[in-house]
């Protein structure tokens, strides 16, 4: 998973808002909020780092451990997936 990169699902609307972030897909009303981590996390897939870039930057940015944004990073694109508003590229 550490090489994977994903992008927003064709149709999904991205709105930040202050330090949140809203996805919503239109066709299913499935929607999506983010607080300021999970918005740095997707806005960071959206330009296409991979989850190991992804992971490092976290950890310099928020001071936590490998451990803890691996797992809410995967949890994040777990739940993404389920909804569609996400897609697997690599």
């Amino acid at each position: 998973m550490n090489n994977s990169t994903y992008k927003i699902t064709d149709g999904v609307l991205f709105q930040k808002v202050d330090d949140e972030t809203v996805l919503l897909e239109p066709t299913t009303g499935q929607y999506f909020t983010l607080d300021p981590v999970g918005t740095f996390m997707v806005e960071h897939l959206k330009a296409g780092d991979s989850i190991e870039d992804i992971i490092q930057q976290a950890i310099t940015t928020y001071n936590v451990s490998t451990e803890e944004v691996t797992q809410d990073l995967e949890e994040l694109i777990t739940k993404m997936l389920a909804q569609q508003l996400i897609e697997k590229l690599s």
